[in-house]
């Protein structure tokens, strides 16, 4: 027995046993940790989804596209809306595919900017 009342060389073992029975729960906990984080983090993106603070990207495409389709649509029949002097249709018809252009160029450029893959190469 030591001076202060405790068996060093038993509570040295002891505590490398501790040490070791610690070692081999730590994979597991951790597994454990790492599932419980992974759940938390789905069922916090499901509550967002339901709240309406998150989307899909697939739905945002497609309200995109039919909006930029109902655009283009009607871009595309103002010369008619407009006049039917021949002459003032197709000035304007001139005017819409410039603005669909420069519409065009601008989408591009965004797309670019937050690195977005070309359409060619999306699924």
């Amino acid at each position: 027995m030591e001076r202060d009342g405790f068996l060093l060389d038993q509570s040295r073992i002891s505590y490398l046993r501790y040490l070791r029975r610690e070692h081999r729960r730590s994979p597991r906990a951790e597994a454990d940790a790492d599932h419980v984080k992974v759940k938390t983090e789905m069922l916090q993106l499901r509550l967002m989804e339901k709240k309406r603070e998150l989307v899909r990207q697939s739905d945002v495409d497609e309200l995109i596209d039919q909006i930029a389709g109902t655009v283009l649509t009607h871009l595309s029949g103002m010369s008619a809306r407009c006049s039917r002097d021949m002459v003032v249709r197709r000035n304007i018809d001139a005017v819409v595919m410039q603005i669909r252009r420069e519409i065009s160029e601008a989408c591009s450029k965004a797309a670019d900017e937050c690195n977005e893959p070309p359409l060619n190469e999306q699924h």
